[in-house]
């Protein structure tokens, strides 16, 4: 039997021998998959900061436009409490955050796992904001935290980690993040995956990008 079975039919975009993208509502999506039938969970949600960008100068550029759900406090709420609910016992959770909304995140996420981390991502550049009274961002967190006790795959590293951000006409999203930091967060395991994202658009880029191997 195929590892796939045990995994919703509805709503798949693309798949591979490997994996599953899925296009739609992460929560009725993932309402459908087993108790503790996932090995591992990597996640960029809405940081709930009704985020877009001001400093393009076409102001009817995508980006100029507040991310999906990025005020919508219920669904981190039932996300965190679903993800719980799949993940296997001592496993990790990685988790995209801001610092602005670091208090709601870390509050919900201990309702269930275990904080054991607030991983520090450096980037190389800063966001512009307040030029003359406040100090330019140039960090995003990574709440890590632990369902039981997941043991390293290697050696122990530090809580802070420097990676260029992706910008220019490579980015494709308003918070993309670098391929180099989800795969120093995968370690190079070799395993089955499963992708779920809200927008079509996306999906499909993802699917180019797997399909040129990127």
């Amino acid at each position: 039997m195929s590892w796939k079975n045990i995994f919703p039919e509805e709503n798949r975009y693309f798949e591979t021998e490997n994996g599953i993208l899925y296009c739609g509502d992460c929560l009725n999506i993932m309402k459908h998959f087993l108790k503790e039938s996932i090995d591992l969970i990597v996640t960029d949600p809405p940081y709930l900061i009704n985020y877009k960008t001001n400093h393009r100068k076409n102001k009817n550029h995508q980006f100029c436009k507040p991310i999906k759900n990025d005020d919508n406090y219920k669904l981190i709420t039932e996300f965190i409490k679903y993800s719980y609910a799949i993940l296997k016992n001592n496993k990790a959770f990685y988790c995209f955050t801001s610092w602005k909304t670091i208090d709601f995140f870390k509050q919900e996420i201990e309702k269930y796992y275990k904080l054991k981390n607030q991983i520090i991502w450096v980037k190389n550049n800063w966001t512009a904001g307040d030029l003359k009274a406040q100090y330019g961002q140039q960090y995003e967190i990574i709440m890590y935290a632990n369902k039981g006790r997941a043991f390293f795959n290697g050696r122990r590293d530090a809580d802070v980690w420097s990676f260029n951000r992706v910008n220019g006409k490579k980015q494709k999203h308003q918070n993309e993040k670098p391929l180099e930091l989800i795969e120093y967060i995968l370690k190079n395991i070799q395993m089955k995956w499963i992708g779920i994202e809200l927008e079509e658009k996306y999906c499909e880029i993802t699917k180019e990008r797997i399909l040129k191997g990127e």
